[in-house]
């Protein structure tokens, strides 16, 4: 299956229409719990010798499809779907992790990961050392003999910074460590990290693969035996993803490289753009050349993607006349899907971060999040340009 092209895959990957009055579109499995033919088909079930549908927690037909189409598009041997992003990661974490363990992982993450290392993995006993990203050279003075994962995010949010996964991912190989990657903003359009050499990558499938802002989704992409890990523990914590939502995700991954592409077009239209207007101090996108991770997204991405931040000279109060005065652009906390949105890191992503901690992630009350959707570039920027103006 991994022979076949990304819109191979998008589109028919898992997917199986040769039968006679097959419907061409997936149906969809609405249903709780599955039908049995008697004991003996029960008792297989639970011996392992039988694929059976047992109950929705456990696996569902429709959420089975969409768990295909992604590991072709990721290049893995499976994928697990779960009920959100931050699910899919701390599955991820816990199938590889116990209590004494450690992670060491980027300081430039999303914010809802950050909290997740260094609160919640807290009572599972997982411990969390953060690398500034000026530090990345120097990963291997974070380890210890108790770590077990490296944890990365490329391009970040919101900063759009990109690190070299292949070198990395060699580093940690060679601790015997495991190698999980957020791939939420590249999608495997752009970005195929299993393929450079990491272990795991997890995405909120919220954002692009379901790309039309209705679904609230995970994935966790990898090998068989760490997504079959990974799949005990979704069981155990009850974070499956339902019948209705595994449908939606599969409609959307059939659009995800055309829409990857038109989006990323505008973004790079709109970030030279912004580089122009007076009334912005910088612009962070991996597609400029000023840009520092230019180069490394040069060499591993395909694209640069859909995500462009950039500051607006003065503070909170420009930002909020320029939020107010934006008439195509739509404030949403999310992103990712074909509607052009703009957020406030300050008071969503990174929410309740101390202002040392945002001073160390390069995120301040100048900071503006875009995610570029699928509309008429000229249109876009032009309602940017206005916005600046009357700040």
């Amino acid at each position: 299956m991994n022979n076949h092209s990304d819109s191979w895959a998008c589109i028919h990957a898992g997917e199986d229409r040769r039968g006679r009055n097959t419907p061409l579109t997936e149906p969809i499995a609405q249903t709780s719990v599955f039908a049995l033919s008697g004991i003996e088909e029960l008792r297989r079930i639970a011996e392992g010798q039988s694929a059976s549908y047992l109950y929705t927690r456990y696996a569902n037909p429709t959420t089975r499809v969409a768990e295909q189409k992604l590991a072709a598009l990721e290049h893995a041997d499976d994928c697990l779907v779960t009920a959100s992003g931050q699910a899919a990661t701390l599955c991820a974490v816990l199938a590889v992790c116990v209590a004494g363990d450690e992670i060491v992982s980027m300081l430039d993450l999303y914010g809802g990961t950050l909290k997740l290392f260094e609160d919640g993995l807290r009572r599972f006993g997982i411990r969390t050392r953060f690398v500034p990203f000026g530090e990345l050279g120097n990963i291997e003075r974070y380890f210890s003999e108790r770590t077990r994962v490296l944890f990365l995010e490329t391009p970040t949010n919101p900063t759009l910074r990109c690190v070299d996964l292949e070198a990395l991912a060699a580093i940690a190989r060679r601790r015997g460590m495991v190698t999980i990657v957020d791939n939420t903003f590249a999608t495997p359009i752009l970005q195929k990290p299993l393929d450079l050499g990491c272990d795991l990558v997890v995405h909120s499938a919220t954002k692009y693969l379901g790309g039309h802002n209705d679904i609230t989704a995970g994935a966790l992409c990898g090998s068989a035996l760490a997504v079959a890990a990974a799949r005990e523990l979704m069981k155990q914590l009850g974070a499956c993803l339902d019948p209705f939502a595994s449908y939606l995700l599969i409609r959307g991954l059939k659009t995800l490289e055309v829409r990857m592409q038109r989006a990323s077009e505008n973004a790079g239209a709109i970030a030279g753009a912004l580089q122009q207007h007076a009334r912005v101090a910088r612009v962070l996108y991996p597609g400029l050349a000023s840009n520092d991770g230019h180069a490394c997204a040069q060499k591993q991405m395909r694209g640069f993607g859909a995500m462009v931040s950039f500051e607006i000279r003065g503070g909170t109060p420009e930002v909020e006349r320029f939020a107010q005065a934006l008439e195509t652009w739509t404030l949403a906390a999310s992103l990712g899907g074909v509607e052009s949105t703009f957020s406030y890191p300050l008071l969503s992503s990174h929410v309740g971060l101390t202002e040392a901690r945002l001073r160390e992630l390069d995120v301040s009350p100048a900071t503006i999040r875009l995610s570029v959707g699928i509309e008429n570039a000229a249109e876009l920027i032009g309602d940017l340009r206005q916005a600046l103006d009357r700040t």
